[in-house]
C-alpha cells in the first residue's frame, strides 16, 4: 500500500475516532478534539511520542494559567494585558528552544488564548461555555485527540534514522524578543477589537488574527509554513462553509449527517497525507473544523460564513504581518 494511503486512512480513523468520542460524552466542542490530530502525527517516532506529551502538558499548563487569571478577576483591561504577555512569552520561548521540545510552550499560549480571549470579548454564554467550562472542555478534548492520534499511527510510524543536527544558536535571543513582541502586541489588537464588537464571526478573526502569528514566530523558519499559509486557509474556509450548507438540511437526518461528516475528514486526511499537499492540509483541516465547528452545529449558515471571512481575512492581515516583520521580502 502506498505511503500516502496508508497515512490518510490512519489520519482519518484518528478523527473520526476523537470527533465520536467527544461527541458521545457530549462535549461542548467536539470539534477540538479532532483538531491534535493534524499536528500530532509526525514522520518519526520520537517526535510523534514527544509531540503528544507536550500537547496534553501545554494544554493543562495554559489551562492553569488561564484559570488563575480568570480567578484573580482584573480589569478587561488588565486581562488583555496578561492574555498579550502568556502568549508573547509562549511563543518567544517556543522560538528559543527550537526544537519538538517546543510545542508544548507553544500550545500554552494557544489554550491562554482560547480561554482568556473570549472572556474578553464579552460574548453571551450559556452554562456549557463558561471559561472554566471552556478549559476542561479543551483539556478533554486534547486528551481525546492525542490518544487517539497516537494509538492509531504509532505502530505504522519509524523510528529517526539518525539524530537531528544542532540548530544555530547566533541572534536566539533577539529575534525571541522580537517575537514576544509581535505576538504580544497582535494580541492586544485582537482584544481591542473584540472588545470593541463583542461577535462571533468577529471574535474567529481576532484568534485567527493572534494565533497565526504565534505559530510563524515560534517556527525556526516560518517560510515553507507562510507559503501554505493562506491556500490552506481559503480551502478550509470554504470546506466549512460547504459543510454547514450539505448537512443544515439533514437535521433531522443523523445517518445522514454522519456520511456527509466523513465524506468531508476523509478528503482532509487525504490533502494531510500526501506529500505536496501536506502543508496545505494541515491549514485547511484546522479551518475547516473551526468555521464548521463540526458536531455543534451552535452557529447559523450566514454566522459562519461571516466567521470564515473574519478567519480568512485574519489569515491575510497575519501573512502581511510577519512578511514584513520577521521575515525579509526578498528572502521569500
Amino acid at each position: 500500500m502506498p505511503r500516502s494511503l496508508s497515512l490518510t486512512l490512519q489520519l482519518f480513523l484518528a478523527a473520526a475516532c476523537a470527533l465520536a468520542c467527544a461527541k458521545a460524552l457530549g462535549l461542548s466542542n467536539p470539534f477540538w478534539a479532532a483538531m491534535p490530530v493534524w499536528v500530532v502525527q509526525q514522520a518519526f517516532r520520537e517526535d510523534l511520542v514527544m509531540r503528544a506529551i507536550l500537547r496534553v502538558a501545554g494544554t493543562l499548563a495554559g489551562a492553569l494559567i488561564s484559570l488563575t487569571i480568570l480567578y484573580l478577576d482584573p480589569s478587561p483591561g488588565w486581562m488583555a494585558f496578561w492574555l498579550a504577555i502568556g502568549v508573547g512569552a509562549s511563543a518567544a520561548l517556543a522560538y528559543w528552544i527550537g526544537s519538538v521540545m517546543s510545542y508544548g510552550s507553544f500550545i500554552s499560549g494557544i489554550t491562554i488564548l482560547v480561554v482568556l480571549l473570549p472572556y474578553i470579548s464579552s460574548l453571551p454564554h450559556d452554562q456549557t461555555l463558561t471559561p472554566f467550562a471552556l478549559a476542561v472542555d479543551r483539556i478533554l478534548c486534547t486528551l481525546i485527540g492525542v490518544v487517539c492520534v497516537t494509538a492509531v499511527t504509532f505502530p505504522f510510524t519509524p523510528l529517526r534514522p539518525q539524530p537531528l543536527a544542532p540548530r544555530n544558536m547566533n541572534g536566539r535571543v533577539q529575534q525571541s524578543l522580537k517575537r514576544f513582541g509581535l505576538c504580544a502586541g497582535m494580541a492586544c489588537v485582537a482584544s481591542a477589537i473584540a472588545i470593541a464588537f463583542p461577535r462571533f464571526d468577529v471574535l474567529a478573526g481576532c484568534m485567527t488574527l493572534v494565533v497565526y502569528p504565534m505559530i510563524m514566530s515560534s517556527a525556526p523558519d516560518p517560510r515553507p509554513i507562510l507559503k501554505s499559509l493562506l491556500p490552506g486557509v481559503a480551502i478550509g474556509v470554504m470546506a466549512g462553509i460547504a459543510y454547514l450548507a450539505a448537512t443544515f438540511p439533514l437535521a433531522g437526518d443523523p445517518m445522514q449527517i454522519i456520511l456527509v461528516t466523513v465524506g468531508f475528514l476523509a478528503a482532509g486526511a487525504s490533502l494531510r497525507a500526501h506529500p505536496r499537499t501536506a502543508p496545505i492540509g494541515l491549514d485547511a483541516n484546522m479551518c475547516f473544523l473551526l468555521v464548521a465547528e463540526v458536531g455543534t452545529w451552535r452557529h447559523g449558515l450566514t454566522d459562519a460564513a461571516l466567521a470564515g471571512v473574519g478567519l480568512a481575512t485574519a489569515a491575510l492581515l497575519s501573512y502581511v504581518v510577519i512578511r514584513y516583520s520577521l521575515l525579509r521580502p526578498s528572502t521569500l
